[in-house]
């Protein structure tokens, strides 16, 4: 077997570009390939597996992720590392000798005897059934975290000069939410639950007189609390909200679910670093955008304490798949998460592209290409999303049944991983004109339902992504700190909950010269211990006033209606501001539902819809000087010496340069002269890599 480097160092550093790989002191394309290696003596599956390995090392892919086992072994007994990994391991480096693993250890399966062992360690759901172990236990993560230590050592001494990274993953598909949370089940009923909760509370608290206060219950204590029950916590007393004051301990609980599932995600890349600290770690989180959907609330999944995570020194890489609606052709192979703040903080974004492809089954569903060239083209404008904004990729072959086998796929695919290398020396740092921004509180206090999360952060990215214009994705404590770099357009999503410093701070940016910020339905209504109208006006400068419930149907000015996404929503929002400019009405009643008003030297607009349409958005970024490299509605990427376009409809689509420049397709080589303009005859789906 062939030793790639005695001692292999990899890093993820900060660079003035961003954060970049490096191994062995020398940077690293970021990309990889994933498949799942089954069983050795798959007479037909395996071959395909070990060729996409094999493949893509021919093309210049050498970096492999691959799933392995944990062992848990009882008291005296040994584990079995070749049965659980070695053997895995040994076939992807027989396939490509120069071959660098990133092995993905699931932790949340352990051996039936410690189950047996631990009876009250298995997550209790609201139903009465039990499941995977507890994140709130501390006898699973004392042991997990040992056996992944003990797994990484010994493949550290085995296999260290081919291993790259490490992937801990846990609890639903391996990704870190909470087991059973899409079914609208919730966990937290078993017993380790409650001590942690308390250890929670002493932490938040400090002081019994606190929480009495907060709770609004002249009984409690801090040794005494407990978790809300199922009634508790399915309540809404507000419609969309939940009652600051009345349901605190409610909202608490569901931030202490989040906090202990980041906090389990860190203890395990904190195992790995034990064994292997000059090793990376790669964890799934994030997925503000994908969860909204969740059936009890995104407040449920475990993954709305990104920002605690991210100051972890543990974690390096943190990844989700490309989001799963509106992926197909023609669609905006959506972010998951608020990539951009994550690679502010210097820890690397990989987007998993488990793009279902022409050579997956007929009925591989996610909107499968039926051919090369759509399979292409998807391919693609996920890799543009990965260009500009400066991230990796791994091309996943998820079930192993060949998603990516084959030399033409890999020819491509190599074409791709070139340009992706020559561009890198040259890239510079991602400063988008356009910055949406998304808060892991204001969830929090929102109802323990979909309604308002699905259409302001789930559907209303197919509006924001054809805007036309490369646009960053941030939480909102980055834009209060400073750290998120100035934009143009600011559109605030859900930031329900703030304080007076923080209405502020948004204040003097909104009032910043010729910025125009969008403040969408009800920033700022959680005021403290109350929901109050009052302060949405003392956010963005605009009187609202309670309506009776209106659906997403809006009348623009101009007489375009948008249909929205959503019923009848509690509480709909009217402007009610006479020095305000209306920009569009609900379409039943006619109220005021969009409009503008100078703030300082800058633009503020208020939407009390949860989706506003592209068009609006558009106009919006004009009004803000942003430049839009295309109006027709095509998904378009550009940072990092790259612009990247993808027809959402065929017929000639346009790209407009902020000025004019020499460009070369990075697939095809072809050069286009000087020039500001550029128009091109595609296709749906096809999309246009461009290198400047």
């Amino acid at each position: 077997m062939e030793s790639t480097a005695a001692g292999l160092e990899a890093q993820v550093r900060k660079t003035p570009a961003g954060p970049a790989l490096y191994v062995n002191g020398k940077p690293m394309t970021p990309t990889v390939l994933f498949v799942n290696l089954h069983d050795v003596a798959d007479p037909v599956h395996t071959p395909l597996q070990l060729g996409e390995v094999e493949a893509a090392g021919r093309h210049g892919v050498n970096i492999v992720s691959l799933t392995i086992g944990t062992p848990w072994p009882g008291p005296g007994e040994t584990p079995d590392y070749a049965g659980a990994a070695d053997q895995w391991i040994e076939m992807a480096l027989k396939a490509n000798p120069k071959a660098l693993l990133i092995p993905r250890i699931l932790t949340t399966a352990p051996s039936d005897a410690w189950f047996a062992a631990h009876p009250d360690e298995r997550m209790l759901y609201d139903d009465g059934a039990r499941g995977l172990p507890s994140v709130h236990s501390e006898a699973w993560r004392r042991d997990a975290a040992r056996h992944v230590t003990a797994l990484v050592s010994h493949l550290e001494a085995k296999f260290g000069d081919h291993i790259l990274a490490y992937h801990p993953s846990g609890q639903h598909t391996g990704e870190w939410f909470y087991d059973r949370m899409w079914e609208g089940r919730t966990a937290g009923f078993e017993p380790p639950a409650a001590p942690a909760f308390r250890a929670f509370l002493r932490a938040e608290y400090r002081t019994d007189a606190a929480l009495r206060r907060a709770w609004g219950d002249p009984a409690v204590t801090l040794e005494t609390a407990t978790p809300p029950g199922k009634a508790e916590q399915a309540r809404a007393d507000h419609g969309a909200f939940r009652d600051p004051a009345g349901q605190r301990k409610a909202i608490d609980f569901d931030e202490f679910r989040n906090t202990e599932m980041a906090d389990t995600v860190a203890l395990l890349c904190h195992a790995v670093k034990q064994a292997a600290p000059k090793k990376l770690t790669v964890a799934f989180y994030g997925y503000h955008f994908e969860i909204a959907p969740a059936p009890s609330g995104m407040q449920t999944s475990g993954h709305l304490a990104l920002g605690r995570l991210l100051r972890s020194p543990d974690v390096d890489i943190l990844c989700s798949p490309v989001s799963y609606w509106n992926r197909g052709i023609g669609g905006g192979g959506y972010f998951m998460a608020p990539i951009d703040s994550i690679q502010l903080h210097g820890k690397l974004w990989l987007v998993e592209d488990d793009t279902r492809t022409h050579l997956s089954p007929p009925d591989a569903g996610y909107e499968r290409p039926t051919d090369f060239r759509q399979t292409r083209g998807v391919l693609a404008r996920n890799f543009g999303h990965v260009v500009t904004h400066g991230t990796a990729v791994w091309w996943m072959d998820l079930p192993g049944q060949g998603w990516f086998a084959g030399d033409e796929m890999w020819q491509y695919l190599g074409t791709l991983d070139r340009a992706y290398t020559e561009a890198l020396a040259k890239r510079g740092p991602y400063r988008p004109e356009v910055a949406v921004v998304i808060d892991e509180q204001g969830p929090l206090f929102g109802a323990p339902n979909a309604q308002a999360n699905m259409a302001l952060l789930y559907r209303f990215r197919a509006q924001w992504y054809g805007i036309g214009a490369p646009t960053g994705i941030y939480l909102l404590e980055d834009l209060i700190s400073g750290k998120m770099p100035p934009a143009k357009l600011t559109i605030i999503l859900n930031a329900f909950r703030l304080t007076p410093a923080q209405r502020r701070t948004l204040q003097r940016r909104a009032a910043r010269k010729g910025c125009v910020t969008l403040f969408m339905y009800a920033p700022g209504y959680a005021d403290g211990d109350k929901l109050s109208v009052e302060a949405i006006r003392e956010t963005t400068g605009i009187a609202v006033r309670t309506v009776e419930p209106r659906t997403g149907a809006l009348i623009a000015v101009s007489g375009e209606a948008f249909p929205g996404s959503y019923a009848a929503l509690t509480p709909s929002f009217a402007v009610d501001d006479p020095k305000a400019q209306t920009l569009a009405t609900y379409a039943e009643g006619g109220e005021p539902a969009v409009a503008s008003k100078a703030m300082g030297e800058g633009l503020s607009v208020y939407s009390g819809a949860l989706e506003v349409p592209a068009s609006m958005l558009r106009d919006l970024a004009r009004k803000a000087g942003v430049h839009l490299y295309s109006e027709q509605g095509d998904i378009v990427m550009a940072g990092g010496g790259w612009v990247v376009l993808h027809a959402t409809e065929a017929g000639t689509r346009t790209i407009r340069l902020p000025k004019a420049a020499a460009c070369r397709d990075a697939v095809t080589g072809e050069a286009y002269a000087p020039s500001a303009s550029l128009s091109f005859e595609m296709q749906k789906g096809d999309t246009k890599l461009l290198r400047l």
